[in-house]
């Protein structure tokens, strides 16, 4: 084993679905443009920009 390797334990996940969201896991916040702030412990972040409720998938990439 190398000496130079950081072995470190992630605090956030993320997992690209494919022809779907990214998901995220963990404990994140999520900055929105008008200033909200939302906390969660996973989300789905919509990559096709068709959702009804941005920046979260809502599934509508399945229609």
């Amino acid at each position: 084993m190398e000496k130079n390797i950081v072995h470190i334990v992630p605090q956030v996940e993320v997992k690209v679905i494919e022809c779907g969201p990214l998901r995220i896991g963990g404990h994140v916040r999520i900055y929105l443009p008008n200033g909200t702030v939302i906390v969660k412990r996973r989300a789905f972040m919509c990559r096709c920009g068709r959702t009804h409720t941005p920046p979260f998938c809502d599934g509508t990439h399945l229609e």
